[in-house]
Order: structure tokens, then C-alpha cells, then sequence
């Protein structure tokens, strides 16, 4: 045994230790819920739209497929009990506001299923599973991008990798919705995004718009990496270096890019919707589940609204387990307040650390979110302060804690750091396999 971790390496047999967490983890999500979670049901509804009628599902009018409501209560293959009509909210198709490349993408997953639908569902959890492989495979290449020549990359890609441990980023990324892709394309353009600004590339920079446009058509919250993508543009349009007509088409494909992508599907929710989003149906139809007490919320509630975002390593199905005693400290320990301190904290510091405004650019995401979040609470009154909105940026961002850790400690606590939090984090993964829903 010792022989054989020797010469594996400490590290590489960390990282391995790691990726079988996420795989039991994701596995276990793909095979052993039972019914839906969260917003599952009504993103499985607009995937079944697409796959057999292919059609995007028409928000407010389209109910969940009778399959659907039958998995959701328990009774498939035998039909639902309840009159879809009459569960309010969760019977309708209510995530049809959603841009469509993740439903399009899965509906031949979909369609492989035949005529088993959990079968479907396992299906598309797993094609989950595999995104979540994936973004992981892209942070690694991140890492490596990211330290110095002479660093190895290894233990900052250790440190970072424990976000993929998260209950809340496993949940959300394996049962189906459109948050896998997108937390493939957040670390896809953070890694663009550096490459471009390190190598003062044009051409990386008409990728990024690419992948921007590609995020767009998966959820709009991916807009937190357009002010990154911004100040990367404003170097590359700087530099003096690049030839003019290089720089121009820079910015075209940069920006017209993504809104060219993009134009089709607003058009088409002009056409059906009389608005370029149905955001403001949706709102309309969740705010007597969201929000049945009518609350306006204003600038003094922004610091309670930040506290819940500590929950970030949970999924939202557990919060309820987590709200009070030791388990609060548990959720706060592990959750986004260190993330948020250690790089912020050291590089204020260390001002003149040499990358220090490129480095800046893998928390610009996160903060970019926050203030998104804060604006809606104001502009819209609509509480958007749930930290799965954040996922994609978090990789980049908790690779920045991991490079901040390496600076200080000249790397001498990676390795511990990044052990002690995959042994709490897989021990909380033992004890969540006893807490519903996995006994639902």
C-alpha cells in the first residue's frame, strides 16, 4: 500500500480519492432519488416538449407531462393522482421561460430511453454526471494555466476540486436542468478568458464571445462573466502590439458574436411573448410560491440576503437540516465566507503580487453575480440571492483561494487543506445519504 501511494504520488492519489467522491456522489443522485428535486420535474417537462414534439413548451399555458407528474408523485409507470391543474405552480411547464441549447442537446439522451421514462431520467442525470466530469477536466487545465512555470499544478487543482464535493454542485449539476452545462461553460470561459488576456490573443477572444453566445442560449446568468470579458477586451483593443484590423475584428466577433447566437431565440419570444424573455411571466407565476407574503425588499436586506449565500455547499433540499446549532457552524465552515476571505484578504495584502490584476479576473464572476443579485433584489424585488446562481463562477473562484493559500505558505498547506476538506466533505456526503431525498 505504501509502496503503491509512493509511487502514485500524495497528490495524484488525493485528486483520485476526490474524483470517487463526485462519482459515488453523482451516482448515487443519478440512481438512488427516487422522484424529483427541486425544479427537476418542470426541466424534464421542457426537454420531453422538445425531444416528442419538438417544440419549446409555451410558459404559462403548458402544463408537465402526465409522466412527469406520475414520476414526481411516485406512481409511474402507473398514471398520477392529482389533477395537474390543481398543484399550482409545480403543475405547470414553468421553466419554459429557459433559453434552449441544454434541452436540445438532450433530447436524442432523451430520446434513447424509449419508452421508460425514469429510465429517461437516469439518462439525462447521468449526462449530468458526465458535464460535471467534464467542468473538472477544465479546471484542471485551468490550474495549469493559472500557476507558474515552475509551480506544480497539482495541489492548487486539489484545493480547487473540493467545490466539485459540494453537495450543492453535485445535486445541481446531475439532476437535470441547464445548470451542468452552464457550470461547464463558466469554467470554460474563465479558462478562455485568462488564455486571452495571457497571451494577448484576438482569436481567443472571438472563442470567448462564442462561448458566451453558447451560455446565453443556456441560462442568463451567465451575463456575471461579461464584465471579465469586457476588461479582457479592453487589454487586447490596448495593445499595441496587435494590428489594428485584428483588434476591430476582435471586438466584433467578441460582442456581435454572441448577440447574432443569440437573436433567433429572442425573436422567437418576441413572437410568442410579446417580450425579448418570458421573465416576467415567470415572475408573475412564482411570486405566490416565492414570495406569498408580498415582502419589497430594499437596500438594508442585501447583508441578510449575502449570509444565505454561506449555505453555498448544500443543496437547497438539505437547508431545512442545516438552519440551527452545530449544523449552521458545519454549513458556515465548509461554505463560500472562506472563499470570499482568503483571496480578497491576500491580495489586499499583497498589492504588488506580479499577476495580481490578471488573478483578480477569476473573482471578477463572483462579484459580478453578487451585484446582479443585489440589483434585482432592488430593481425587481425579486430575491435572487441563492448561491447555485454563483456555481459557475466558483471553480475560478476557489482556484484563486487555492493560489492565494500557495503564495502565503509558499504551497506548505495545499495538500493538508485540500485533505481536511475532502474528509469533511465526504463524511457529510455518508451522513446526507441517510437525510431525504435520498429516503424519499
Amino acid at each position: 500500500m505504501e509502496t503503491a501511494l509512493r509511487r502514485i504520488g500524495p497528490v495524484r492519489a488525493l485528486i483520485a480519492v476526490q474524483l470517487a467522491v463526485v462519482a459515488v456522489a453523482g451516482l448515487a443522485t443519478v440512481f438512488s432519488l427516487p422522484r424529483f428535486t427541486g425544479d427537476e420535474a418542470a426541466h424534464f417537462s421542457y426537454v420531453q416538449s422538445v425531444a416528442e414534439e419538438q417544440r419549446l413548451p409555451l410558459l404559462g399555458t403548458d402544463l408537465i407531462s402526465p409522466q412527469t407528474e406520475a414520476i414526481y408523485e411516485g406512481t409511474y409507470p402507473a398514471p398520477g393522482q392529482i389533477d395537474r391543474r390543481d398543484r399550482g405552480l409545480g403543475g405547470y411547464s414553468y421553466e419554459a421561460f429557459q433559453p434552449p441549447l441544454t434541452y436540445l442537446l438532450a433530447a436524442p439522451v432523451f430520446l434513447v430511453g424509449g419508452s421508460d421514462y425514469v429510465l429517461k431520467l437516469r439518462l439525462l442525470r447521468l449526462f449530468g454526471l458526465a458535464l460535471l466530469f467534464f467542468a473538472a477536466w477544465l479546471l484542471w487545465r485551468l490550474a495549469r494555466a493559472v500557476c507558474e512555470p515552475d509551480e506544480d499544478p497539482k495541489p492548487f487543482f486539489a484545493v480547487a476540486l473540493t467545490v466539485f464535493l459540494w453537495s450543492g454542485v453535485v445535486l445541481r449539476t446531475v439532476t437535470f436542468s441547464n445548470a451542468g452545462l452552464e457550470l461547464v461553460l463558466g469554467v470554460a470561459l474563465t479558462l478562455v478568458l485568462w488564455l486571452a488576456w495571457q497571451r494577448r490573443s484576438a482569436k481567443l477572444m472571438v472563442l470567448a464571445g462564442f462561448l458566451l453566445g453558447v451560455g446565453l442560449l443556456t441560462r442568463l446568468t451567465i451575463v456575471s462573466f461579461v464584465p471579465g470579458l469586457l476588461v479582457v477586451l479592453w487589454v487586447i483593443l490596448r495593445d499595441p502590439s496587435i494590428p489594428g484590423r485584428t483588434r476591430a475584428l476582435a471586438a466584433l466577433g467578441t460582442l456581435g458574436l454572441p448577440l447574432l447566437m443569440v437573436a433567433p431565440w429572442l425573436a422567437s419570444n418576441l413572437d410568442r411573448y410579446g417580450s425579448l424573455t418570458g421573465s416576467a411571466i415567470v415572475r408573475d407565476m412564482q411570486e405566490p410560491v416565492l414570495n406569498p407574503k408580498g415582502v419589497r425588499w430594499d437596500v438594508t436586506d442585501i447583508p441578510s440576503r449575502l449570509v444565505v449565500l454561506t449555505r453555498a455547499p448544500l443543496a437547497e433540499e438539505w437547508w431545512s437540516w442545516f438552519l440551527s446549532g452545530s449544523r449552521r457552524w458545519v454549513a458556515g465552515i465548509l461554505g463560500f465566507a472562506i472563499l470570499l476571505g482568503v483571496p480578497a484578504g491576500v491580495l489586499t495584502l499583497r498589492p504588488r503580487e506580479r499577476r495580481s490584476r490578471l488573478l483578480a479576473l477569476l473573482a471578477l464572476p463572483v462579484a459580478a453575480g453578487l451585484a446582479w443579485m443585489a440589483i434585482a433584489l432592488q430593481a425587481a424585488n425579486w430575491d435572487f440571492f441563492l448561491p447555485r446562481y454563483l456555481y459557475p463562477a466558483i471553480p475560478g473562484f476557489a482556484l484563486l483561494a487555492a493560489v492565494a493559500l500557495g503564495r502565503v505558505s509558499r504551497g506548505r498547506i495545499l495538500v493538508p487543506v485540500a485533505t481536511t476538506l475532502t474528509v469533511l466533505l465526504t463524511g457529510w456526503w455518508i451522513y446526507l445519504a441517510g437525510v431525504e431525498p435520498f429516503t424519499g
